[in-house]
């Protein structure tokens, strides 16, 4: 491959590369709205909060259906990133509303 095919291969996978990283975005604002619901459907119930149950059922099964090439224990390392950074949202939220 020459080094205009591969200057336009490259671009090629950078534009994909930041059409995926759009995605994610959406997908983790879904993600957060979703969990907001359910913060709100808790609450207005009086039922706990936070689960570290099902925490860690999310964990496990993220491990369980990763296909690579991301290593399982990045994959759940990511995820209790995501997971504790909606929390610290909700936990702001929780304070911004008193």
């Amino acid at each position: 491959m020459g080094d205009a095919e591969t200057g336009a291969r490259v671009r090629e996978l950078r534009e994909r590369v930041d059409e995926v990283d759009g995605e994610l975005v959406r997908i983790l604002n879904e993600r957060a709205r979703l969990v907001q619901e359910i913060v709100a459907t808790k609450a207005e119930a009086g039922r706990p909060l936070f689960d570290p149950r099902r925490e860690e059922e999310i964990l496990r099964r993220v491990a369980e259906i990763n296909e690579g090439p991301i290593y399982d224990s990045s994959m759940r390392e990511i995820f209790e990133l995501i997971l504790h950074r909606i929390r610290d949202l909700e936990m702001q939220r929780e304070e911004f509303s008193r």
